[in-house]
């Protein structure tokens, strides 16, 4: 499992991953912009930064969790090491979310995706947007990191109404908080498919 210097690492990657979102999105927003503007151009550029640094970080995390597995005792014999190997778990982790960055960005298309994921049980929403996953039931279903992202929005907005009346920096601030949330909730999601992948694995070797 991760320990609690991996966490504290994909914590701090995320936090400065915010903070330079943050940053972009201040440079970006103007006085001319309409309210729907904003957050448009607040969706995109949180969308076309945290889409690529998220296939970056969950192979990050895949590259912390083989080294934990392949220091048990077990996977010190080459023939179950070379097992491991052949599951090839970081390419079903890739399968199972989508990390390109669609042309046109449409956070209501994608909180319908999102709605229709939460009907067929694959995720949840929680208090303030944020959005975790049922991951051993996920088959790629396509609205991968960006759709995620972008949908986080259009749920935000609906779970408090008031939200979208007030200063356009609070909205920032809730809904990165937001989507960090999801990202972490999501990393917690793939470390939990990984670890029961790996389970199936251990009771094959040892039977």
């Amino acid at each position: 499992m991760l320990n609690t210097n991996d966490k504290q690492k994909i914590n701090s990657y995320i936090d400065n991953l915010v903070r330079k979102t943050k940053a972009d999105i201040k440079k970006s927003l103007n006085t001319g912009l309409t309210r729907q503007q904003a957050i448009d151009k607040v969706i995109n550029i949180t969308v076309n930064k945290f889409t690529p640094e998220s296939k970056m970080l969950l192979s990050s995390v895949y590259n912390m969790m083989m080294e934990h597995t392949l220091n048990e005792p077990l996977f010190l014999d080459a023939k179950n090491k070379a097992a491991f190997y052949e599951m090839n778990l970081l390419k079903e982790l890739n399968e199972k979310f989508n990390f390109d960055i669609p042309k046109n960005i449409n956070y209501e298309q994608s909180s319908l995706e999102i709605k229709k994921l939460i009907n067929a049980g694959v995720v949840v929403v929680g208090v303030g947007g944020a959005i975790s996953f049922m991951f051993e039931s996920w088959i790629p279903i396509g609205i991968g990191v960006a759709g995620l992202i972008a949908g986080i929005m259009a749920t935000l907005l609906d779970e408090d109404k008031n939200i979208g009346k007030g200063s356009i920096d609070a909205l920032v601030d809730s809904y990165l908080d937001s989507v960090k949330k999801s990202i972490l909730l999501w990393i917690d999601s793939v470390e939990k498919y990984y670890y029961e992948r790996v389970s199936d694995l251990k009771g094959k070797l040892v039977n």
